[in-house]
């Protein structure tokens, strides 16, 4: 079907009385996932939720279309991409061009958050956990990647395009495995008869792991074990003795200093650290333990975890901080100003770093405020009543403001943990909500497209299932009675009182 401008739209509308129910079901049936053209010759603002809802723009181009609410719905996005969803199985959105390589990308979301699928042009992965993750991007040299496993964490394997780099590995028979965890390169036989590890050029060696093990690597580092009867490691820096672990400790550490400190640990009965600047006791560890780096830090603790202090003045990492658990906790550092009253259920809190101020307070689980100064000149706000309403907003630096609101807000997570969640979900939950996509963009709905408004620009677009759209702007426009039956409308204001959305 092609598109036709809204005037047109009207002239073919004043048949639609007749057949209404004929052109949705025609409009259903021809409406693909894309929502590419949408039923043109219905009114741009057209609304029979839960059967059918469609709002086009001035060039009779879908905005929003759903079909057999909550279960179909698109959406253009606000870069000009698509947005489409069968809830709460998948989920399709396109980018026209990503902020970080600046090409276009897909996305596929299934059964989120366990599945997604997406290619940007330079990185494609796809997850579907735990049944596999694979991806494949180009990486520092520019040499194409490819990692994956299967059956978590069963199956590994990848390789490299110059062939460098081919692995595989079956969990607990056999695998060498690059890049993982927190090591270079990890390998395994029989795990956990035996492992060996790879970082920053140290080399360690497991047998029945954790029990038995040794290694070397550069600077003088070596080590070895037998768990625990003793443990021994040492480099440039330090030596380490652990005997009958965890009872007898002793070693030195800062070794390459001018002043190396020495340490014993009969535990728990008494510890001690010493040198000609450094003093440390601890007895009946955790629970007292005192701490003194001349002039530079100090550090008590009574009856761990209930009190504690620690003062450090070094350039590097300046620290004030106490606490009386779980009563009031203050901390203070370059970086940071916190209070803490009643661990874990009030937190007060300020961050300083180089892209700007952000404060946060919280009241878990029924209060959230978070609110962030940039360094760019903008700001953002989040504010949460837990499970009532939540509240966001971002402004950038010349003032321009984007966000949403609604009502209820359950999901207990916001930014990268809540992404896809609303989306898939949020409509077992969500009774109203309203989103401002730009400054001159602004829409609000009730749950199943009760009522349902949207402004871009100077044009208004407001419905009501069965009973009356409006489409129009401040020089009038027109009224669908029974979504089928135009009334011209003139005046400077809609007809239906838009309810405002939050600030």
């Amino acid at each position: 079907m092609e598109n036709r401008a809204p005037a047109r739209m009207v002239l073919r509308m004043n048949r639609a009385g007749r057949l209404a129910a004929a052109r949705i079901a025609a409009c259903m049936l021809l409406l693909g996932t894309s929502a590419a053209p949408g039923c043109t010759w219905l009114p741009s603002e057209f609304n029979l939720s839960p059967l059918y809802r469609q709002r086009l723009d001035e060039d009779g181009r879908p905005l929003e279309v759903d079909v057999l609410w909550p279960v179909f719905h698109y959406e253009r996005t606000p870069d000009g991409g698509h947005d489409c969803r069968i809830r709460p199985f998948y989920r399709r959105v396109t980018e026209p061009e990503t902020h970080i390589v600046g090409r276009a990308a897909v996305e596929h979301q299934y059964l989120w958050p366990l599945g997604r699928h997406r290619s940007d042009g330079q990185e494609t992965s796809s997850r579907l956990f735990p049944l596999y993750w694979w991806r494949a991007r180009p990486n520092g040299d520019g040499q194409r990647e490819t990692d994956w496993y299967a059956l978590f964490p069963f199956l590994w394997g990848g390789t490299r395009e110059d062939g460098a780099e081919d692995y595989f590995g079956v969990f607990p028979f056999y695998a060498d495995l690059p890049d993982f965890l927190t090591y270079n390169r990890l390998l395994f036989v029989l795990w956990p008869l035996y492992t060996r590890t790879e970082k920053d050029g140290r080399v360690g060696n497991v047998l029945l792991w954790p029990f038995a093990g040794w290694g070397h690597g550069p600077g003088g580092f070596r080590w070895h074990r037998i768990f625990p009867l003793w443990m021994y490691a040492a480099d440039s820096k330090y030596w380490r003795w652990s005997l009958l672990w965890p009872f007898l400790h002793w070693g030195v550490e800062r070794r390459d200093s001018d002043d190396p400190v020495q340490h014993f640990l009969v535990w728990p009965l008494w510890g001690q650290r010493w040198s000609d600047r450094v003093f440390g006791w601890t007895t009946l560890w955790p629970l007292f333990e005192g701490l003194e780096i001349e002039g530079r830090s100090r550090k008590l603790s009574l009856l761990w975890p209930f009190f504690k202090f620690e003062e450090d003045s070094s350039d590097a990492f300046r620290l004030y901080r106490w606490w009386l658990w779980p009563v009031v906790a203050r901390t203070v550092t370059d970086r940071q100003l916190a209070w803490v009253f009643l661990w874990p259920l009030i937190w007060l809190r300020e961050y300083r770093d180089p892209e700007g101020v952000q404060q946060q307070d919280w009241v878990l689980p029924f209060y959230w405020r978070v609110h962030r100064d940039r360094s760019d000149g903008g700001s953002d706000d989040f504010v949460k009543v837990w499970p009532l309403f939540h509240v966001q907003s971002s402004v950038d630096a010349d003032g321009n403001e984007t966000g949403d609101w609604s009502a209820l807000s359950i999901w207990p997570y916001r930014e990268g943990n809540a992404y896809g969640i609303e989306e898939a979900y949020g409509f077992l939950w969500t009774l109203a909500k309203g989103r401002r996509r730009a400054s001159d963009d602004e829409s609000m709905e009730l749950i199943g497209n009760l009522y349902t408004t949207r402004r871009r620009g100077e044009r208004r677009q407001t419905s009501v299932p069965l009973l009356f759209s409006y489409e129009g702007d401040a020089g009038g426009g027109t009224v669908w009675l029974l979504q089928c039956i135009p009334i011209p409308w003139t005046g400077t204001s809609a007809p239906v009182d838009a309810a405002e959305e939050p600030r």
